[in-house]
């Protein structure tokens, strides 16, 4: 595959994929409305109590209502108020679980950085992005080795992922063509980076692609680093036990997209250090402006977001990344076309509506997991 090939496929799949949207969709009725009254439905999976805390979490503003905000969509300067750009995730204990208990802080003697320091060393991730029924990106792995920044460009505050190797996975969601090895491994030499505090709390990502990266495949390491932040786990301030329950709030970029997040976790079970911990992620759009989405006609506008994950992460004590975490989402997105009209009469759908989804998978393997994986055929 050329990199002419490959730029088309970057390209014309978001094109395809509203097009299809535009051909297919007669009504905006037909496609998901996340709205305020939509919580039952939307937190159908979630536990009571913590499917409560997230309505609550997620509320437009602390006076405001129970369920999340209207569409899907915060209202204009709301989503400020609530969590501003570049503040750390907040976290809110919802609840502590039963005895026996354990603090998931590293130890007094330890040092302060050594729960982002825990997490340096070799790492494998993959991730397959399909954009719509039709049209999938290559699955990926990435090999990498994760680490500080240096001193002048953030040090300690940045957890960087240098990606060594990156090369088709196993097994795709449809047949390759020729040469795709060869265009995947030009994004060795890129990075992928988050900025985090001492106890895992995100604030920021970024991404930098290789010398020898093409612009086009960009897409793909933003993606490994919005799953890298998914892979992260903000530390909560007491001590655990199963059954215990916290939500962390993060203003991040998702899908091109800038939202708020939240992520809610529960302790599945305890072995040891070891935790297992489920994952629910809702998140919300911060505006309805799409400037940085690629594909849209030009004069295009959010009109509904949807977004929501789920998965499953093995964490160690004292860390704050997870050892082995295994996360899926979806993200369904509404805009409302240039030119398009308001329905005539009442009842009828209306004009110029595009849809889009976005659903990923990522898997993430570093420390004794990765060697594991490494001794099995």
């Amino acid at each position: 595959m050329t990199r002419s090939t490959l730029a088309l496929l970057a390209v014309v799949a978001g094109g395809t994929l509203f097009g299809l949207a535009c051909d297919d969709q007669k009504s905006a009725s037909d496609t998901p409305r996340p709205d305020a009254g939509a919580g039952t439905d939307k937190y159908a999976t979630a536990d009571p109590k913590l499917a409560k805390a997230l309505q609550a979490a997620a509320s437009a503003s602390a006076a405001g209502d129970n369920g999340p905000p209207p569409e899907g969509i915060f209202p204009p300067g709301a989503a400020d108020r609530r969590h501003a750009k570049g503040l750390p995730t907040k976290v809110d204990l919802i609840g502590d679980g039963s005895e026996p208990r354990i603090s998931l802080s590293p130890s007094a003697d330890a040092s302060a950085d050594s729960a982002r320091a825990s997490a340096y060393g070799p790492a494998r991730m993959q991730l397959g992005t399909q954009m719509g029924p039709r049209v999938a990106l290559p699955t990926v792995d990435f090999g990498m080795v994760l680490g500080s920044a240096k001193p002048d460009d953030g040090g300690a505050d940045w957890l960087v992922g240098d990606v060594k190797r990156a090369a088709p996975a196993r097994e795709q969601l449809g047949q390759l063509p020729p040469g795709v090895e060869k265009e995947m491994a030009v994004l060795a030499g890129s990075q992928i980076k988050v900025k985090l505090t001492a106890d895992g709390r995100a604030s920021d990502l970024q991404v930098q692609p290789g010398k020898a990266a093409h612009s086009e495949l960009e897409l793909l390491l933003r993606n490994a680093a919005e799953a890298l932040v998914l892979a992260t786990v903000p530390l909560p301030p007491k001590a655990v036990g199963v059954g215990a329950q916290w939500i962390a709030e993060t203003r991040m970029p998702l899908s091109g997209l800038d939202v708020i997040a939240y992520r809610a976790y529960r302790v599945k079970g305890i072995d040891g250090d070891r935790l297992r911990l489920t994952l629910q992620v809702q998140a919300y759009s911060a505006s309805q402006d799409v400037q940085g989405l690629q594909g849209l006609p030009k004069g295009a506008t959010l009109e509904q977001f949807d977004a929501e994950g789920q998965g499953e992460l093995d964490l160690v004590r004292g860390e704050c990344l997870a050892r082995k975490s295994d996360v899926q989402q979806k993200v369904v997105m509404v805009f409302q076309g240039p030119g398009g009209a308001p329905p005539s009469q009442p009842g009828q759908p209306q004009s110029g509506m595009l849809t889009a989804q976005i659903a990923t998978q990522s898997a993430l393997l570093r420390g004794d997991d990765l060697k594991a994986a490494a001794k099995q055929p």
